[in-house]
């Protein structure tokens, strides 16, 4: 069996990425790591794919459209988008071209408008964030009928085919959650969720993934209420200052984290940094630094850095080498941040920026 460079990673205990930057002696890779990255690949004959390397004289022209469903920029999706263009720099040398589109935030009519472009401009494939909605159900499933390929990234709608899906396990996510808020108050829990948009029907998911696990496990624990967040920072701070002024004794809070600033301010400036136990989705550099202060306990994430790069990933091995995804979901592994491993975290989004 051929030596790949996952194997050289996981000896060397790196990414991929190292080991791709070390054996190509380009990026900023550790002297120390890039000269035993060098020696395993020596130890096991590593040869570079010569069918890979010849892709660049024969693929031309190739096109890859990345189609966002906002236009507004976010913490999230700045990471994701990260992860998209690492991929691009690393696949632009075999001619292929990878062009990130974004519509007016969750307008529908307007991602259809830029799949249809995309494809009548000859993108060859799509890779997209895609709204939950009738129109950009139909146009997929059509598409899909049709074997053009389309990638779904971070989201995934109902009743709609796709070649694959790279991101969150939405419903076990929200089952690690249940999971944590049990460990974090196994009596007495009083608990408010604050969901990003549920116009993405992953988040729906998630939700009722800890709704359910939360009833069927640990009822215990009530679930007082659910807040929809708008990632309009006014907008939710005052929703999460009316949430609590219904629900004063809330002693758990599950927040979007990175999506909006808002919802954290009142919740801090309420006292409940103090009083509360706080777990946050996804991860910034402002909720690293509440975790290590103590203010939240946890936050869970998927790398949306690694979604961003395995959309586009699946994509060029499709179109270049007719590679068909290994999974029809590509799950990216849920990840707990505490205080106490925070520095993963920072590790890989290093790598990615």
């Amino acid at each position: 069996m051929a030596v790949t460079i996952k194997k050289i990673a996981e000896l060397a205990g790196v990414s991929t990425g190292t080991v791709d930057r070390a054996l190509h002696d380009r990026g900023r890779v550790d002297p120390k790591v890039a000269q035993r990255i060098k020696q395993i690949a020596i130890e096991l004959d590593y040869r570079p794919n010569s069918v890979a390397k010849s892709l660049s004289t024969r693929n031309k022209n190739i096109k890859i459209a990345v189609i966002l469903h906002v236009q507004s920029r976010n913490l999230y999706f700045d990471d994701v988008i990260h992860g998209i263009e690492k991929c691009r720099d690393e696949i632009k040398d075999f001619g292929i071209a990878v062009e990130i589109r974004t519509c007016p935030d969750f307008n529908a009519a307007a991602q259809l408008e830029l799949i249809n472009r995309s494809i009548a401009e000859g993108a060859n494939a799509i890779a997209i964030v895609p709204i939950n909605n009738p129109l950009i159900k139909d146009r997929l499933n059509e598409l899909h009928r049709e074997n053009y390929p389309v990638v779904f990234l971070t989201n995934i709608i109902e009743d709609t085919d796709y070649l694959s899906y790279v991101g969150c396990n939405y419903e076990l996510a929200g089952q690690v959650t249940a999971g944590l808020l049990h460990m974090l108050k196994p009596e007495n829990g009083k608990l408010l969720l604050f969901s990003p948009s549920f116009q993405m029907y992953g988040h729906t998911l998630r939700a009722n993934g800890l709704k359910q696990h939360l009833m069927e496990e640990y009822p215990q624990i009530q679930l007082q209420d659910i807040y929809e967040m708008t990632g309009d920072d006014i907008r939710d701070y005052q929703i999460t200052k009316d949430a609590l002024m219904i629900h004063p004794d809330t002693n758990l809070f599950v927040c979007p984290g990175a999506y909006s600033r808002g919802n954290l301010q009142a919740i801090q400036e309420c006292g409940y940094f103090q009083k509360s136990r706080i777990i946050c989705y996804d991860y910034s550099d402002e909720i690293g630094s509440e975790i290590q202060k103590g203010n939240i306990v946890a936050t869970i994430t998927q790398c949306p850095q690694e979604q961003g790069y395995n959309a586009v990933k699946i994509l060029f091995e499709y179109l270049t080498a007719n590679k068909p995804p290994r999974f029809k979901n590509h799950y990216i592994r849920t990840r707990i941040i505490l205080k106490e491993n925070i520095s993963e975290i920072t590790q890989i989004r290093a790598e990615y920026n």
